[in-house]
């Protein structure tokens, strides 16, 4: 197996191991029990994922958008998990192939592991044969402390990735953030667009997401936008973790990221004939300033409204500045402005 991991191997390790696409409620609970049995056993607490999602190698066929992308996750971890390593594994359809006890036994020989925190209903290895029981049997001798902790739960419903991607892709980006227990952000660098919404009196900044990422329904949202004040970012993950959790009024927040209010368009732009896919954000109060190859991050907050075809500009112009007010509403309403 292939790892890319911050460990140097001979640290005292405690883990947890999964997709963790989102760093929902779920994922966060698990990440808190992992903090505290790692400072029991005097460990480092430690993220394992993979990349690409599992589900793009054992279900190709499945055309998977992810909540976060590899570089969000772990900077969500460091934020509301608290964990700061990682080993992320290339997971490969031989990787998939392998049994849990080829798994644990190659782990092992990487990393000295104390401690291992699963969900109870967690299972690895081919046909899914490392559930609980199985681990508990292989860590005992080993001097592996085993804990499973019971699935995080809000209203009677299990808190799961899939669960919140349909709720993403339906545009419902306020019940994600309940049980993500933050936002849901789309990420990326600001480029050059058309220019049509400067004709409009509206200019917006445009970003192109990464491919896998998972984009809400099309529509108008309220959103908080962070824009980083330099053009490139030497760390990324930390970059993300300050973008991705840090409030405004917060030192660093505010040391590298500049704050905006935002009315964002998700769409092809119907009134204009588009066929493009574009998310378009308009950053309420700005004017002339050069965005184009800095890094935005859109944290959204709720949906306005559907995309629709308007008669003529002066009708779309009307309901943009509607929008605009309604952006102010939503975003006082949440305390964000």
């Amino acid at each position: 197996m292939r790892y890319s991991t911050t460990l140097t191997g001979t640290e005292s390790i405690v883990i947890t191991i999964g997709n963790f696409d989102g760093i929902h409620k779920g994922h966060q609970e698990l990440m808190h029990e992992v903090c505290k049995l790692a400072e029991k056993l005097n460990s480092l607490p430690v993220l394992l994922t993979f990349q690409p999602h599992t589900l793009k190698v054992v279900r190709p066929e499945i055309d998977l958008r992810c909540l976060t992308t590899l570089e969000e996750k772990l900077a969500l971890a460091r934020v509301y998990g608290g964990i700061h390593d990682s080993i992320v594994m290339e997971f490969t359809p031989e990787v998939a192939a392998m049994s849990a006890s080829e798994f644990m036994d190659d782990l092992c020989a990487h990393f000295k592991l104390r401690g291992l925190v699963v969900g109870a209903n967690f299972s690895l290895g081919h046909n899914r044969m490392g559930d609980v029981a199985f681990l508990q049997e292989y860590c005992q001798p080993r001097g592996i402390a085993v804990q499973a902790i019971p699935l995080e739960e809000i209203q009677y419903q299990r808190v799961s990735s899939t669960r919140i991607r349909k709720l993403v892709s339906e545009g419902n980006v306020a019940e994600a953030r309940d049980l993500l227990g933050h936002v849901v952000t789309l990420n990326g660098k600001v480029a050059r667009g058309d220019q049509r919404g400067r004709l409009l009196g509206f200019p917006t900044a445009n970003i192109v997401p990464p491919v896998e990422k998972l984009i809400p329904a099309n529509g108008v949202y309220a959103a908080r936008v962070l824009v980083a004040k330099e053009p490139a970012q030497s760390d990324l993950v930390h970059s993300l973790s300050v973008s991705l959790g840090g409030n405004i009024g917060d030192d660093e927040t505010l040391a590298s990221w500049d704050t905006y209010t935002s009315a964002v368009n998700i769409g092809v732009r119907p009134t204009f004939d588009g066929q493009t896919r574009l998310v378009e954000a308009h950053l309420l109060g700005v004017e002339g300033v050069d965005l184009y190859d800095r890094y935005m991050s859109i944290q959204f907050i709720a949906r306005l409204r559907s995309e629709q075809r308007f008669a003529g500009i002066e009708s779309l112009k009307a309901q943009i500045a509607e929008d605009v007010q309604n952006v102010h509403l939503v975003l006082q309403k949440d305390g964000q402005a």
